[in-house]
């Protein structure tokens, strides 16, 4: 899966931080004010970025579906 292309395409931003020996990937979101780091970094910007919002407020009565 191209997690690098979807993930660029909601908006996430990359940056490498070399204090160590090995340099790390920084995935981060100018808005969301959130980032990620290592290897699945990709795969959990574009996961947080699908993920569906909870419904407002959280214990709104739902409608049974009747068969």
């Amino acid at each position: 899966m191209p997690w690098r292309l979807i993930a660029k395409a909601f908006g996430w931003h990359t940056e490498t931080l070399e204090d160590g020996e090995m340099p790390d990937l920084v995935v981060w979101h100018p808005r969301l004010g959130r980032h990620f780091t290592g290897t699945d970094a990709w795969k959990c910007a574009v996961r947080l970025s699908i993920h569906a919002p909870k419904p407002c407020p959280a214990d709104a009565d739902r409608k049974e579906i009747q068969p």
